[in-house]
């Protein structure tokens, strides 16, 4: 009779332990499935929440050559994925005399990588970002606009998860320079 009871027990706590686990692993929205790395270093060049001023027609000067530039490469190779996007909704937030920009992107296309993000997401560029002046000339007319994002996933010290990206144009040349990188990538 004892040994039935404990066993009742021990089945109990097993099935609690079996469906704790599988709440903890299912993937929720803050709980990654994988080690993240801070956001900080070389990483914050790389995924600098920047989009490039040649993606909304705006390299008059240098003429913007992707496979020339070793951040393409470097992004690339170390990107969680490489994805086309399109520009789905452009948010303005004003965080206190600051505005924060809220893209939402619309994956059409996984070019390179093992964990993209999901098909509807959002990144946000804030005063800390390059493109700031892009974003309060362009805002709502960058809906449509279709590029070519450099995304990965980050932990930030409060454990929640948050992506950084790099925007490129969605051309052709942006797309061989990150097929040359990877090609590059697996020779190493």
């Amino acid at each position: 009779m004892r040994a039935l009871a404990l066993a009742g027990i021990l089945g109990g706590l097993g099935l609690v332990g079996l469906l704790s686990a599988c709440g903890s692993s299912s993937g929720g929205p803050n709980s990654p499935s994988r080690p993240l790395p801070a956001y900080a270093g070389r990483s914050a060049t790389l995924f600098d929440d920047t989009i490039e001023p040649a993606g909304v027609g705006l390299d008059f000067q240098k003429g913007y050559q992707p496979r020339h530039d070793p951040l393409v490469r470097e992004r690339s190779q170390t990107s969680d994925a490489v994805i086309r996007v399109r520009v789905s909704t452009v948010t303005a937030k004003k965080d206190g005399p600051e505005v924060v920009y809220q893209l939402g992107l619309h994956t059409v296309e996984k070019v390179a990588g093992e964990n993209p993000p999901e098909t509807d997401f959002t990144v946000q560029i804030t005063k800390s970002s390059e493109s700031l002046g892009i974003m309060k000339n362009f805002e709502s007319r960058l809906v449509g606009y279709p590029f070519v994002a450099f995304v990965r996933e980050f932990v930030r010290p409060d454990g929640d998860r948050e992506i950084h990206f790099h925007l490129a144009p969605d051309t052709k040349d942006v797309k061989v320079a990150v097929s040359d990188a990877l090609a590059l990538g697996e020779l190493k």
